[in-house]
């Protein structure tokens, strides 16, 4: 083989190399944007603030109330044992 056909090789696999470089620094730049504009987002979201909406006592589901009235009848039981 001749000399410049090892040189054409050499090239292209240099032509290569540089271009796969140039396509993950890309990559990383946009990946870069992307976890930027993430924070950014969820800083944002930091600062809403979001107000409490009132349940009324009737609107509460049997099943809640049950376990409200558990949870109160354990806590008893513990603090009498506690005694």
């Amino acid at each position: 083989m001749s000399k410049a056909h090892w040189f054409s090789l050499r090239g292209r696999r240099a032509i290569r190399f540089f271009g796969m470089v140039v396509l993950l620094c890309l990559l990383a730049a946009l990946a870069t944007l992307g976890v930027r504009w993430l924070l950014t987002s969820v800083a944002s979201a930091k600062h809403i603030r979001y107000e409490p909406v009132d349940v009324r006592p009737q609107e509460v589901s049997p099943r809640l109330q049950k376990e409200r009235d558990e949870d109160e009848r354990r806590d008893r039981a513990v603090t009498e044992q506690n005694r």
